[in-house]
């Protein structure tokens, strides 16, 4: 075997480390930085939801008023205190 044909090899396999150092990291950074803009444009929404609809911002809200028998908009009546 002559030592031309190693350092093909040897450097071949280098080449592979090296594209696979360079391409996983920056596939990485670049689906951290998607989710991250993901993430943030939910939450951006989740606010401007909860700013329209103050019983959005507690999720027992929108369970208690599905059950309330009251119609919608209806308000309690005058107490006999």
């Amino acid at each position: 075997m002559s030592s031309a044909a190693v350092d093909v090899v040897a450097m071949d396999g280098l080449g592979v480390i090296g594209t696979v150092g360079f391409f996983v990291p920056a596939a990485l950074l670049i689906a951290l930085v998607v989710g991250a803009v993901v993430r943030d444009r939910r939450l951006h929404a989740r606010e401007e939801r909860s700013a329209q609809d103050p019983s959005a911002q507690d999720p027992s809200a929108q369970h208690l008023a599905a059950n309330d028998p009251r119609p919608a908009g209806a308000t309690e009546g005058p107490r006999a205190d």
